[in-house]
């Protein structure tokens, strides 16, 4: 076997140790990686001594190995490239040519939703917020996602930093009406508004995870959609929480099966 391939094998079997210590969560001995891996304690103790080297993995006293500060080094560093805008972008124009509607992508602050990137619709209806723009949480899908993903009662304390306004009629301002959407949207992973900030307006957001599977991000679609129960409007959810899914994935954030 040429030197080149046997320095590839042995790479692949020094990620999957990595893999094996981070799916444990805990120090693991020789012995029990050995056995996790399938593969002989001579060769992953090479393999264990040469990330150490470098602090990749560290060992404790009791000799159990463990994952070492340079890997959180270089998440930090890998972090600090990743602009959010810059990875949704083409998710966020491809559900714009799709559903043919106004895309949004927007980011919690406090107790207010900031759109940080949109999309136009083909038809030019200018339909979503500009971004930079600040909007109220309770009236808003990509608001009730970040609510929905929070405990209850930081959700309901921020709530109370300032009254529920009413934007329109359809406006749900009180904690006993908006609970009921909030618990909608965690149990099917998207959260509607429809006609509650802008009369004739309907949108449909998704919850975006980062690495840790928190909810930093929203992505959704508005647009003038005759009631939020039709068939058009049932398709764009679908490629909304699609789009959410794909968009988690790129910022590195991986489903627990």
């Amino acid at each position: 076997m040429p030197q080149e391939t046997k320095v590839v094998l042995s790479v692949i079997k020094a990620f999957r140790l990595l893999d094996i210590l981070s799916e444990v969560k805990s120090p693991m001995s020789l012995a029990e990686l050995s056995e996790q891996s399938g593969w002989p304690k001579g060769t992953v103790y090479g393999l264990l001594s040469s990330m150490r080297e470098s602090s990749v993995v560290e060992q404790q006293s009791d000799g159990r190995y463990f994952l070492g500060v340079r890997l959180f080094e270089y998440g930090c560093a890998v972090s600090a490239c990743w602009s959010v805008s810059e990875i949704a972008r083409p998710y966020l124009q491809h559900l714009a040519t799709k559903t043919g509607e106004s895309v949004f992508l927007s980011v919690l602050n406090r107790n207010e939703a900031i759109t940080i990137d949109q999309v136009q619709s083909r038809a030019g209806l200018r339909v979503v917020s500009e971004v930079g723009t600040r909007l109220p949480l309770h009236c808003t899908s990509q608001g009730k996602v970040f609510l929905a993903a929070m405990p209850e009662s930081e959700a309901v304390r921020i709530l109370k930093l300032k009254p529920l306004a009413f934007y329109t009629p359809h406006t749900l301002a009180t904690w006993s009406d908006l609970e009921k959407d909030l618990e909608t949207a965690r149990r099917l992973g998207y959260a509607v508004e429809d006609g509650e900030y802008k009369i004739g307006l309907g949108s449909v957001s998704a919850p975006i995870r980062d690495i840790s599977g928190q909810v930093k991000y929203a992505v959704g679609i508005i647009g003038m959609f005759h009631r939020a129960q039709s068939q058009e409007f049932h398709d764009a959810l679908i490629l909304t929480q699609a789009t959410a899914a794909q968009i988690s994935s790129a910022l590195g954030y991986r489903e627990k099966k």
